[in-house]
């Protein structure tokens, strides 16, 4: 099934082991594989030829500057939204609860544009992680303001854009959430996303280095001093969001008057 929505694919590295880019072509979801100049052949053996947008610089070991160019490309398009998601996504499933269903991807995003398009005020919204959608634990189908991972759909009139060096899809939500648009995690649907530096390629290099990501922790507080704590762990200082991003509860969602979402009916089949 087709989004309603462009779908975007940074990757680096990855043209024997990203799981994403085969996943949506597995379920002919269109989407653009975006890549530098020297990984264009790699990607194109691997038969993503087709799907390839190039970079007009080289990836210097850090993911915000081909955010920024996506998020430019789109907006040229003329596109109200986009998706931005990460390589290395194995799965969607359906949460009800109770259990976690394996769901076509194109299906699963759709839904998630069906249900966060209804309010008119939402900068970014997407899946949660799989791995918080425990059966028996999670109450409310969606939370509101709060960080959204790795398979994000940012509204494009949105008046700012990706920073890093580290960090960005966080910086992304603060600045959101700092203008008064909301964002929303959706529980009833959840991305499989294979843990970071597990999956080769990408910028697992880079993020190795553990002076890199420590300065990546500190520009995060710097530029949002009050909000971003800074904490040891593992060795080293990591981020963390005040109260849990508590302090945006308040901003409420506008609902769209004339909204009319689409009806889905879901059947569940037996695969092997």
């Amino acid at each position: 099934m087709q989004t309603r929505y462009p779908i975007y694919i940074p990757s680096h590295g990855r043209y024997e082991s990203m799981l994403t880019p085969p996943l949506f072509k597995k379920h002919g979801v269109p989407f653009y594989l975006v890549v530098d100049e020297t990984q264009w052949d790699k990607y194109c053996q691997a038969g993503y030829e087709e799907h390839l947008l190039k970079l007009p610089f080289l990836n210097n070991g850090t993911s915000f500057p081909p955010r920024v160019f996506i998020t430019e490309h789109s907006r040229a398009n003329g596109d109200k939204r986009h998706w931005q998601i990460d390589d290395n996504i194995r799965s969607f499933k359906y949460f009800n609860g109770k259990a976690r269903v394996p769901t076509d991807s194109g299906l699963a995003l759709r839904i998630v544009e069906n249900f966060c398009d209804r309010w008119l005020n939402v900068g970014v919204y997407g899946p949660n992680y799989n791995c918080f959608n425990i059966p028996g634990t999670v109450k409310k189908p969606y939370r509101k303001n709060t960080h959204i991972y790795s398979c994000m759909c940012m509204l494009n009139s949105l008046p700012f854009t990706w920073r890093g060096p580290w960090n960005e899809d966080v910086d992304l939500c603060l600045q959101t959430l700092a203008h008064k648009y909301c964002t929303i995690a959706c529980n009833f649907m959840g991305a499989e996303k294979m843990a970071t530096m597990t999956v080769k390629g990408g910028n697992s290099d880079a993020y190795q280095n553990l002076d890199s990501r420590a300065y990546g922790s500190r520009t995060l507080q710097q530029r949002w001093p009050g909000i971003v704590e800074l904490k040891n762990k593992y060795g080293r200082p990591h981020f963390h969001i005040k109260n849990n991003w508590q302090m945006f509860k308040d901003i409420p969602l506008v609902k769209d008057p004339d909204y009319e979402p689409e009806s889905f009916k879901l059947k569940q089949v037996t695969i092997g």
